[in-house]
């Protein structure tokens, strides 16, 4: 009897055991963002430029140094406007996704300040050409005028 309820002991044990070992670490993909990112659109007389200098210095959080040249040519007459946003809290969320949802202020070469909202979710892919870029539909909001919401699709490729 005593064997028998030692084995039985044994077996509770054993099955009481933990068998999780340490949690795996939380992988970092922001380093594989890192580097510039660039794209120019052209509509109707007005040519934007953008670029994206991307940099990282937390575990999956990007900072993104997002400028924006603008050229608008109206009567042979070339009128520019070039705007920083400075983007620090874009979130990684999977190794070639991450999200930007924060307020701004925003750096204009008119020294007009602008307070706007930037959202967005970007996709890392290899385009045909063996070009890694970052496709986005990136949406921005001003709550202190009337203007509507401004919301562009861009593909930044990396240089």
């Amino acid at each position: 009897m005593k064997k028998l309820i030692f084995c039985c002991l044994v077996v509770l044990m054993g099955a009481c055991k933990d068998d999780k070992k340490d949690p795996e670490p939380e992988a970092d993909y922001a380093p594989s963002f890192v580097g510039v990112y660039e794209t120019i659109t052209v509509e109707g007389g007005v040519t934007s430029r953008y670029k994206w200098d991307i940099t990282t210095e937390t575990k999956n959080q990007l900072n993104i140094k997002y400028t924006k040249n603008t050229e608008i040519t109206i009567s042979g007459t070339k009128v520019t406007l070039n705007q920083e946003y400075p983007l620090v809290a874009v979130k990684t969320t999977a190794q070639d996704n991450f999200e930007i949802n924060e307020k701004v202020n925003v750096t204009q070469s008119t020294g007009e300040a602008l307070n706007v909202r930037v959202s967005g979710i970007g996709s890392r892919i290899v385009n045909t050409n063996g070009i890694p870029q970052i496709n986005i539909t990136l949406k921005s909001s001003e709550a202190s005028t009337s203007l509507p919401d401004e919301e562009i699709y861009l593909e930044f490729k990396k240089k």
